[in-house]
């Protein structure tokens, strides 16, 4: 059993301060957590929203901020767009990119996948293949299309992956099918640029054979140190593997995710961190695994150091509450679960309805907030022995992206509209 003092020293010493950027959709540090915001617990659209931003095209990506700058991509007639507004939701600017390709499902789009900024710029990237990066002000730098260069879409569904900034790389990890269902033949790769010149730096192909569909992923990599290096996480093909970000070698795989070679177990939910442990939603919500990452080549044997079955979401990817794992399954059910043992703590739920929780759970202080599909956001109070439901919100329009806790505010976007969420 966790002591209570460092239970919640645990929470203070993960926390963050209130003027950090948001720089990408897990947050500023990566966790999907913050520390206190001062948004209130309930609203509607006639109580305590500050603005709402109209966005011209459909997206369900979740918004970026850079100082006083929100970014927001979406397609617009066709075309890949990123919009920046200022904090009142005026625009300031918006940048288009020809060869748009539209969402397969009726949940999906073209621009899926979140922005990422840094000082340097912000970095986009579609279902099209189009990657790209603008300055703050809206001109762009670079542009390239991974379909053109690397590989046809071998995605059963829409792309899900966002670009991930460090040491001064744009890395993107496309894992995919190897043969489309139309027979073409297609790559798994990971590809690193530089965010300056957005010349290529590596390229490596992932090719890890798995079963029809479970090759596809749709989560997005992590940065972690591992061994005391800092290695690239990435989950997808029934496997965690740890890759140098100098040339995109694979350190490490752990497997036996899917040892009965099961079809179809495609990978959305992202796996969340916590120091050398991984927390991994594998089997289409089946389960849940803690990772220990360490070590060279096959680490399969000895480093999953708990399981827990029934539990796992599909979609939402679990965020951190200090050394406590918060996982939201796509019918609302909450776990929270000790990392480093896998005790589970306490378990919740959420109203159940026909409707799904797609976007991620986020922890801002004691506080976190869930949104469903039809445009219901959740604020419940966490302490250690559970969960109470503090206010049930709605916004009257589906929600798909995760929420965004930033200086006492909550930024919420729905297909079509940008919200802040403040005291009036």
């Amino acid at each position: 059993m966790i002591s209570k003092r460092y239970f919640f020293l645990s929470i203070c010493f993960a926390t963050t301060s209130l003027s950090a950027n948001w720089t990408n959709w897990r947050g500023p540090n990566h966790n999907l957590s913050t520390d206190h915001q001062a948004f209130p617990s309930s609203f509607s659209p006639g109580e305590n929203v500050l603005w709402s931003a109209s966005i011209p095209g459909e997206g369900t990506s979740t918004p970026a901020i850079w100082k006083e700058t929100i970014y927001v991509t979406c397609m617009v007639s066709g075309a890949d767009t990123v919009i920046a507004l200022d904090m009142k939701g005026k625009q300031r600017w918006q940048a288009q990119m020809d060869g748009g390709v539209d969402g397969k499902r009726n949940a999906g789009t073209g621009a899926n996948s979140s922005p990422v900024v840094d000082a340097r710029g912000v970095y986009v990237y579609f279902k099209s293949g189009n990657l790209a990066k603008y300055t703050h002000a809206g001109k762009e730098i670079w542009k390239t299309n991974l379909k053109d260069k690397y590989s046809m879409d071998g995605h059963w569904w829409d792309e899900g992956t966002s670009p991930v900034l460090v040491d001064g790389l744009c890395i993107i990890a496309v894992i995919q099918q190897t043969e489309r269902r139309d027979g073409l033949k297609t790559k798994p790769y990971v590809v690193a640029f530089d965010q300056d010149s957005g010349k290529e730096v590596w390229f490596v192909e992932r090719n890890l054979h798995a079963p029809v569909e479970s090759n596809d992923s749709y989560s997005t990599p992590l940065v972690a140190t591992v061994d005391g290096q800092k290695q690239l996480v990435i989950w997808g093909a029934d496997q965690l593997t740890g890759h140098s970000l100098k040339t995109g070698e694979m350190l490490w795989q752990c497997k036996d995710f899917n040892p009965r070679e099961e079809k179809n177990w495609r990978t959305i939910a992202s796996p969340a961190i916590n120091g050398d442990i991984a927390i991994v939603p594998y089997g289409r919500g089946a389960a849940v695994a803690g990772i220990k990452m360490s070590g060279r080549g096959d680490i399969t044997r000895g480093s999953r150091i708990w399981e827990l079955e029934r539990i796992g979401p599909d979609v939402p990817t679990p965020a951190m509450w200090g050394n406590t794992a918060i996982i939201l399954t796509d019918r609302g059910a909450i776990t929270a679960v000790d990392v480093e043992s896998g005790d589970i703590r306490w378990q919740s739920d959420l109203p159940r309805t026909a409707n799904k929780y797609y976007g991620s759970p986020f922890v801002a202080g004691d506080r976190v907030v869930c949104s469903r599909d039809d445009g219901t956001v959740f604020i419940c109070k966490l302490d250690e022995s559970g969960m109470e439901i503090l206010a049930e919100n709605n916004l009257g329009e589906p929600i798909i992206s995760t929420p965004v806790p930033y200086q006492d505010k909550l930024y919420i976007r729905s297909a079509n509209t940008l919200f802040c969420i403040g005291q009036s």
